[in-house]
């Protein structure tokens, strides 16, 4: 099983994936590309307009859907101020054919300096334990308070089964 620390954090989110290649087929006619997708959970639309050396043309159209088995999703707050209580959650998408049991964990550092700021900010229980069904999701939350002279904080959420994981940080 993975550690909570070892888990590999989600870091490409963007709303778009452009590529521009150069392809070539090969004598049968087949095209195959590979490029880098997004990491979010998100339904793509797919467009492709391919020309030849003598101006035939072609267009392809198609939608693939972005996901992992697990998927931890959390939803921090745009702007905290001092003395600030806020309930942070965070959403632990099941998406494979079988329950997973695992653990979702909240750790709040200083952006500036990376010190642990879990303490200050009341976040005492750090691991929150799940029990999700086959292709359905549950939400976990931490009660924070924002106490004065607290600067930029970075979140990180990351989630963990004994063969399944996912994390982001924000």
């Amino acid at each position: 099983a993975q550690t909570m620390q070892a888990i590999a954090l989600e870091t490409n989110l963007a709303e778009t994936a452009f590529f521009f290649p150069h392809l070539i087929a090969d004598d049968s006619g087949t095209v195959k590309l590979e490029f880098t997708m997004p990491q979010a959970l998100t339904k793509w639309k797919f467009m492709g307009f391919v020309h030849d050396k003598d101006l035939r043309a072609g267009y392809l159209e198609d939608s693939v859907v972005t996901a992992k088995d697990l998927m931890v999703q959390p939803n921090p707050p745009r702007f905290l101020r001092e003395g600030d209580q806020i309930e942070f959650t965070v959403k632990v998408s099941n998406q494979s054919a079988s329950k997973q049991s695992g653990k979702v964990r909240l750790n709040l550092t200083d952006a500036r300096t990376g010190k642990p700021l879990d303490a200050e900010l009341g976040n005492s229980v750090l691991d929150n334990a799940f029990d999700i069904p086959a292709k359905e999701s549950r939400s976990y939350s931490w009660k924070l308070k924002v106490p004065d002279g607290v600067g930029p904080i970075t979140y990180k959420a990351v989630g963990g089964t004994e063969r399944l994981s996912d994390g982001e940080e924000g």
